[in-house]
């Protein structure tokens, strides 16, 4: 994986972060990779390190009673 694989894409407000995110996300579950959990990383040219936690949720069933 190169890291400036998102030169070309704009990230300029909440949706357009969740879009990347969710993108990702279906992607690696889709390669059998288990997204659950704490992912830590630094990032390059900032000061900032981040943490980013991923948690399943349940889905209802439009039929079942909650």
């Amino acid at each position: 994986m190169t890291r400036n694989q998102l030169d070309d894409v704009l990230i300029t407000s909440d949706d357009e972060f969740e879009a990347i995110l969710t993108e990702a996300v279906e992607k690696a579950i889709k390669a059998d990779v288990d997204v659950r959990g704490a992912w830590e990383f630094r990032t390059r040219g900032s000061t900032h390190d981040w943490e980013v936690q991923i948690t399943e949720l349940a889905r209802y069933d439009d039929h079942e009673e909650e």
